[in-house]
């Protein structure tokens, strides 16, 4: 097991910039995600400390040794691919027995690790199967499996579970995540999907455009995002430009529409003054409160949609021609009875549950 250090690591292909000035430290143990739109850099990052690709500038180190220009097979990394990379015209033993072919293991030592593997993602007894004979989810657990009978010191995984339906994401994620915490491996997960993010995730990196916009826990990265396209990404979130009004130690008076709204948020946190416009209001939908009456930090909103869940409402609602409100209501009894679509609404903004952010960040933010 070894951490993982990018120091100013600058990828550029030509004249594109697919990874810019990355600085980011992966602690030994740590299952750790690249998150971010297509294109933004994250697997290039993989690519990188995989060996694939070798950085414009910039170094990688595992541990405290340097493997920048080290090609890709002897930096022991498991690799598993998008595609899952298995060879057909092989079995399952033999796919998974392949790494250590090639590192000339003696074939009494291969057999034991092979099994050893197999048994790990639960697939005993599949060792002679082809792969055309395997569903989608024992594909990827084959994939798993050579990845890690190298005993690699690092677990690299790119977007492994974008091939599967629904019900199988679900299951592989559980169980990626119960063999990494049993192995204990420093783990590097690729992902769009910020549900596989937050919840299998020790922290999140968030990628935009070849930047790394913040680092951070799953509720550091949810909870207190550095910027708007952070929260808007990472989660659902009503966001609203807003110019400030007034800056005081502890809060921060907002003007939004024809409404004043008030932060809760310490201004030394963000150069902020009276007049500025450049900046966005971010709530979470299941933060916004039904209320019977204004006041503080209320907003009315005409009804457009109202889903019911189960256990909760999910509304959509017009404040004005360019903003829309959205809220997760926890079901309780009464809850929107007497309500129908078009009708107005008050809902408030709990001060303490708003966000005021910049637009974006040209550099890592750790939460």
């Amino acid at each position: 097991m070894s951490g993982v250090h990018l120091l100013q690591v600058t990828k550029a292909f030509d004249e594109v910039v697919a990874v810019k000035d990355l600085e980011l430290t992966i602690r030994e143990g740590e299952f750790f995600t690249l998150l971010g739109p297509s294109g933004c850099g994250k697997t290039t990052t993989l690519r990188m400390i995989a060996g694939f690709y070798y950085p414009t500038a910039g170094k990688i180190l595992f541990d405290d040794q340097e493997v920048t220009f080290v090609p890709p097979h002897r930096r022991n990394t498991g690799m598993v691919f998008q595609n899952y990379a298995l060879f057909p015209h092989m079995t399952v033993f033999e796919n998974v027995a392949f790494g250590l072919e090639v590192r000339k293991i003696p074939n009494a030592e291969i057999r034991e690790r092979v099994r050893d593997a197999l048994k790990q993602v639960r697939l005993d007894g599949y060792g002679d199967r082809r792969i055309s004979q395997l569903s989608g989810g024992q594909q990827q657990r084959v994939a798993l499996a050579r990845a890690l009978v190298i005993r690699p010191r690092i677990l690299l995984l790119d977007e492994p579970l974008s091939n599967l339906d629904a019900r199988l994401r679900d299951e592989m994620r559980a169980e990626i995540l119960s063999i990494q915490r049993s192995l204990g491996i420093t783990t590097i997960y690729v992902t769009h999907d910020q549900v596989e993010a937050l919840s299998m995730s020790n922290r999140i990196a968030v990628f935009h455009q070849g930047v790394c916009q913040q680092v951070g826990t799953p509720e550091e990265v949810y909870n207190r995002p550095c910027n708007a396209f952070v929260a808007s990404f990472v989660g659902e979130t009503n966001l609203w430009p807003v110019v400030i009004r007034d800056v005081t130690e502890n809060e921060v008076m907002v003007t939004c529409g024809e409404y004043t709204i008030r932060v809760r948020q310490e201004a030394e946190k963000f150069p902020v003054k009276a007049g500025d416009d450049h900046w966005f209001l971010s709530i979470r939908p299941e933060a916004v409160r039904l209320v019977s009456e204004p006041g503080p930090n209320t907003v009315k909103a005409e009804l457009k949609l109202a889903q019911f869940t189960g256990t909760s409402f999910h509304c959509t609602a017009r404040l004005d021609q360019t903003r829309t409100l959205q809220a997760l209501l926890v079901n309780r009894p009464g809850l929107l009875r007497d309500v129908r679509e078009g009708e107005k609404l008050w809902f408030q903004l709990p001060d303490n549950q708003i966000r005021l952010l910049p637009a974006g960040s040209g550099g890592t933010a750790d939460a």
